[in-house]
């Protein structure tokens, strides 16, 4: 974790959902809203986000969608709509979605929030673009419905400029450079001591 509190996974897309420690207690919810995420991210993948309206209360009249590439907060299906064609800006070539460390709390019987960090990476359809990928905090609202719990709700929370920066050096450190640096530091105290 940085000084400031920011903490990113270091592997963000291992999940850490389901340890006691990193949700309400409420494992029951935590499972159900698990399942919900990891069918995003099987749409998502599978290059199926059309069909993203499944994990969704479509019956909600004013869905919220807030990704953090667009200035304006998506508040209607059509605009969502749009926003999950397959040819809106030239289109996307490959991308993968991804969550980890959800936390979930109730916030009545039948409305859920959940947090979790987003990772991404893709591929644009145009261009001679080269892979990128990326990664932030998210929210999401969920209700409960006959068939399970629907989003109504996500809104991608990225860092600010800054802590971005110092969470991405941060995550491109090798595991093994504490090891690497150890052994320097042992090297560099017995030096002289022959």
């Amino acid at each position: 974790m940085a000084e400031d509190g920011v903490s990113i996974s270091p592997n963000p897309h291992e999940s850490k959902a389901g340890s006691p420690d990193v949700h309400d207690g409420d494992t029951e919810l935590l499972g159900e809203i698990e399942e919900v995420m990891k069918e995003t991210e099987k749409l998502w993948r599978g290059g199926s986000k059309g069909r993203l309206r499944a994990v969704w209360d479509t019956e909600d009249p004013e869905p919220w969608y807030i990704p953090e590439e667009i200035r304006e907060p998506l508040t209607s299906w059509p605009e969502i709509d749009h926003y999950w064609s397959p040819t809106r800006g030239g289109g996307l070539a490959d991308f993968q979605w991804g969550f980890a460390n959800l936390r979930v709390k109730r916030l009545s019987p039948d409305i859920a929030l959940a947090m979790f960090d987003h990772v991404y990476e893709l591929t644009l359809a145009v261009g001679d673009e080269r892979s990128f990928g990326g990664f932030d905090r998210a929210l999401a609202i969920f209700r409960k419905k006959p068939e399970g719990w629907r989003q109504i709700l996500y809104a991608q929370c990225p860092l600010g400029p800054e802590a971005y920066v110092r969470a991405m050096r941060e995550m491109i450190v090798e595991p093994d450079f504490n090891t690497f640096r150890t052994r320097v530091a042992n090297k560099s105290s017995n030096v002289g001591k022959s």
